[in-house]
């Protein structure tokens, strides 16, 4: 068994091709499932430094460890 995606070229067109889809499910031939689309998250954005700092101060790591060694334990 194949898996096809289907995307009609124009908006126009998208209810004859669902329609077709449609009539080929009931005949048999094919099982048709919509595919539902997860929107694509925001790529991130670097914290800043004054945010690293807030972090590290909030992470409590500073008495114990040093900058550097405080932002590769907390990934940053």
């Amino acid at each position: 068994m194949k898996t096809y995606r289907v995307k009609a070229v124009r908006d126009a067109e998208e209810a004859l091709v669902f329609e077709i889809l449609q009539n080929l499910q009931r005949k048999g031939t094919i099982v048709f499932e919509e595919e539902h689309m997860e929107p694509k998250p925001k790529a991130t954005t670097p914290a800043t430094e004054e945010q690293v700092q807030e972090i590290i101060d909030e992470a409590e790591l500073m008495p114990y460890y040093s900058e550097q060694e405080a932002k590769k334990i907390l990934h940053l």
